[in-house]
């Protein structure tokens, strides 16, 4: 093994960090993205196995510390600022152990072209399931901004653009030891990609929802500090009157009631008055207390006065829940800091006048499961409300609405999101925007958006993937 000297270990990985941050907002060069593992992967054959470890740990470290610089910002509104950083820090180390599990996984099998996609597929997976599930800057992410190739995640979801990311990366960086024969076939592999890509991206519509959507662009932490709530009511309220009457769906952002609204006779008066009066059914997020337990929800009030409730089923650790085992081994005072809601049942379609509304909370639409079993239970579009006023004015709106975006291709479903302070808008099928606020606007709009139709990945899922690897694994141990 050659030594490698230090400084130039630092130049590759700050070169491959830095490529990884200008490819998500706010600079969206998205290409960059099929380069940022190339100097890391280069210079592997130089470094021992615990080195690789570290290196990828760093290159974490560069990428998350400034993805989520905005975090001790928020929690400071909460607690002290000494507590908001070591938050932050636990939160970088802890995602940032995945990248240095991943080279070092890389090393071990260095000499294979297609082991490292899959197993940052496996990695990406395991980081999206369990009680600390996370998927915020997947390397599929960027591919939102390309659209052939944003296509193939209605065939294999944001797992099968990691995988592709993953492996262009590595076909680059060991392209000079390849032969023609094999040059050439990735080559054309990789164009026949963006060709099909641009045929799976061919529009068909055939039938359209008329929805609106009112983002009230009120103070996210006033609903915490304050507890009169009937002015950011009265401006939601306001803003629909302005909108047309018989629309299918007008839709208000996350907890923009903070109050039990299954406990509050009085607005669930007033919403139902205003749902008839504009003969729309109106979708809303609020709180909803059953017994002991509280649920982060989303009302769905109909024209004929009827209400049916989505409860959040994927909480955000640490701050919607104490997932176990932590609620055993954190002290009190943490714990009091946590909203400690319920999780609701599972995800299930709202249903209207025949169609069927598919809702996700915030957190939720991070993740690829909820919105697939969503589509497979016949939901005709994903509707995500979320609150994304706590890091407004910071690249994690773009971010947040770059993962919704991929759920509806994947899906192929039309995208509602409907967020407190914006990114308010509307996507079609394939991710496309119809409409769409900016941030901090006080606005309503309305528009129709087309119905989905089939995708492969609603179907089959991750199971594609999962089986090529455990192909590919099972070939590797025979020829060994």
């Amino acid at each position: 093994m050659v030594r490698v000297n230090k400084f130039k270990i630092f130049i590759y990985l700050f070169i491959s960090a830095l490529f990884y941050i200008l490819s998500f907002p706010p600079f969206n060069f998205s290409f960059l993205i099929f380069f940022t593992l190339v100097p890391l992967f280069s210079i592997l054959p130089e470094i021992t196995q615990k080195k690789a470890f570290i290196l990828g740990f760093l290159y974490g470290i560069g990428f998350n510390s400034v993805n989520f610089y905005w975090i001790p910002s928020l929690v400071s509104h909460f607690t002290s600022i000494g507590l908001s950083i070591f938050v932050y820090l636990l939160l970088i180390i802890y995602l940032s152990i995945y990248y240095g599990i991943f080279l070092w996984g890389v090393k071990r099998k260095e000499n294979s072209i297609f082991f490292p996609a899959f197993f940052m597929v496996f990695i990406q997976w395991i980081r999206s399931h369990g009680p600390l599930a996370f998927n915020w800057g997947s390397f599929g992410e960027p591919l939102v901004h390309i659209y052939p190739l944003l296509q193939w995640a209605s065939v294999f979801g944001e797992l099968g653009l990691v995988f592709l990311v993953v492996l262009v990366n590595t076909i680059i960086a060991r392209f000079k030891e390849l032969d023609f024969r094999r040059k050439i076939s990735f080559i054309l592999v990789f164009i026949s990609l963006f060709f099909v890509g641009f045929f799976l991206g061919r529009r068909d519509y055939n039938s359209f929802i008329k929805v609106g959507a009112v983002q009230g662009s009120y103070d996210s932490f006033s609903k915490y500090f304050y507890t009169n709530i009937y002015d950011q009511f009265k401006v939601h309220k306001d803003l629909t009157l302005n909108l047309p009457d018989n629309l299918d769906l007008v839709v208000w952002a996350e907890s923009v009631l903070f109050c039990y609204l299954n406990h509050s006779p009085i607005y669930l008066k007033e919403l139902r008055e205003l749902a008839e009066l504009k003969n729309t059914n109106l979708l809303l997020g609020s709180l909803e207390m059953n017994g002991r337990n509280i649920y982060n929800s989303a009302y769905l009030i109909t024209k004929d006065g009827r209400y049916d409730v989505h409860r959040k089923a994927q909480l955000v650790p640490f701050v919607e829940e104490v997932p176990f085992p932590f609620n055993y081994i954190i002290p009190e005072y943490f714990r009091g800091l946590v909203g400690n809601y319920s999780r609701g049942p599972g995800f299930y379609p709202l249903s209207i006048d025949g169609e069927n509304i598919g809702v996700l909370i915030c957190f939720e639409s991070l993740f690829s499961d909820p919105s697939r079993l969503l589509s497979q239970r016949h939901s005709d579009m994903i509707v995500v409300i979320t609150n994304d006023g706590w890091f407004q004015g910071t690249p994690a709106v773009y971010q947040h609405k770059n993962q919704s975006l991929l759920r509806g291709v994947e899906n192929r479903k039309p995208i509602i999101q409907v967020a407190n302070t914006g990114i308010t808008f509307f996507a079609d099928p394939y991710g496309s925007i119809i409409k769409e606020t900016k941030e901090g606007e006080k606005v309503a709009i309305y528009g129709e958006v087309p119905k989905g139709g089939f995708s492969l990945y609603t179907f089959w899922g991750d199971i594609p993937l999962f089986l090529g690897f455990l192909i590919f694994l099972l070939i590797k141990l025979i020829k060994e």
